[in-house]
Order: structure tokens, then C-alpha cells, then sequence
């Protein structure tokens, strides 16, 4: 598994918060998502433009990083883009 290392600029605030072990996954989920952004969408849509991938890779593993720690959110919220 990758080193917990902050390589992908999470806040030091979340970062910190996280464990060794949620900040491993947070980085090994990041790096596969980020590499195969195939993994995470449907075969039938339009392929994503890397940076939607980019954060969908990120979102992913943030959940997986909350996952380890057992903290994640209840409920989502939707951000409206500007």
C-alpha cells in the first residue's frame, strides 16, 4: 500500500484528523481511481474529461479515508458549481 504521506494536498486539517491508516487509503484509492477513471464510470457514457476524473477520484477516496475511521457523513450535501 502507498506511504501516508500527504502527496495528494488533502487540508492538513482533514489530513491530520484522519489515521495512518485512513490517510494509506485515502492515497491507494486516489491513485487507482486517478489512473483508471474507467473503474468509476458507467461503460455507456461519454468518457470523462480529466479533471472530472480527477475529482471523482478524490471523492472516492475521501470516503474511503472517512470509511476507515468510521466518520462517514450521513447525509451528502450538493454544491451547486458556480
Amino acid at each position: 500500500m502507498t506511504t501516508g504521506r500527504n502527496v495528494h494536498r488533502v487540508p492538513k486539517k482533514q489530513w491530520t484528523r484522519w489515521s495512518k491508516e485512513a490517510r494509506r487509503v485515502f492515497n491507494a484509492v486516489y491513485f487507482v481511481c486517478y489512473q483508471s477513471p474507467w473503474l468509476l464510470q458507467h461503460p455507456k457514457a461519454p468518457k470523462l474529461k480529466p479533471a472530472h476524473a480527477k475529482t471523482t477520484a478524490w471523492n472516492a477516496a475521501w470516503l474511503a479515508a472517512d470509511a476507515v475511521d468510521d466518520t462517514v457523513p450521513t447525509e451528502i450535501v450538493t454544491v451547486k458549481a458556480a
